[in-house]
Parts: structure tokens; sequence; C-alpha cells
């Protein structure tokens, strides 16, 4: 099943998921150590998402998808939609895995950020952009 998706997606969706993913990956560790303790997971969490939805916009639309003459505002909220549920099961994962597993955050921030690889391509094929 795996394969069938990769196999699918565009190598620039990938090269962008990937800057996405590093960028996410370092930003939520960064917020957790400047933040974790003013704010909890769950603040840290709503503030790397907010971050990373908007970089990974901006570079889905400019470099894989292109649209252009569209009405970028609503194709912001549209993923906002699309990441709005993968926000919601990764801040859930990264509670899970810290509060109720005690796992480390190295861990529990990757592990978040795999569950947004399987449904981000289709979803933004198919509503954000719908191309």
């Amino acid at each position: 099943m795996l394969n069938s998706i990769y196999s699918k997606m565009p190598k620039k969706f990938f090269v962008v998921g990937v800057i996405n993913a590093i960028f996410g990956y370092s930003v939520g560790i960064l917020n957790y150590f400047l933040f974790f303790e003013l704010i909890g997971i769950i603040g840290v969490g709503i503030i790397n998402n907010i971050l990373a939805i908007t970089l990974a916009f901006i570079l889905f639309k400019k470099f894989v998808f292109k649209t252009i003459n569209t009405n970028w505002i609503l194709e912001y909220i549209r993923s906002y939609l699309v990441y709005g549920i993968q926000a919601i099961m990764g801040i859930f994962i990264l509670w899970l895995c810290i509060t109720v597993l005690k796992l480390n955050i190295y861990f529990s921030q990757a592990l978040s950020m795999i569950t947004a690889v399987f449904i981000s391509y289709t979803s933004h094929k198919k509503f954000t952009f719908k191309i």
C-alpha cells in the first residue's frame, strides 16, 4: 500500500515534504524547549502547527501544485482543514507519547509527523488546490 501511495507522488511533492518535515521537526523541538513550561505540550503543538501549515501551504502552492489565478485565501483555509485533522492527530500523539507513555520528545515528534504523510498528498491534490 505504501509503495502505491509513494509511486504516485511527484518528486517535487516529496522534496517539499522533506523540507517541511525538517522544518516541522526542528521547530517542534525548539518550541518544546522554549515554551513547554509556559504553555504545555498542547500549546506547543498548536504553535508548531500554525508555523508548519503556513510554510507547507506556501511551498506546495508555489513549487508543487503551482496554482495561479486562484483564490489563495480560500486555498489557505482549505489547507487548514486538511492539516486540521492531521494537527489534532499529531497533538494527540504528542500528548499520548509524552504524558501517558513517557516517551522522549524526539521520538514523539517524529511519530507525530509521520501521521501527516499518509493523507497529505491526496488531500491537497483533490481538495486544497483542486488540480
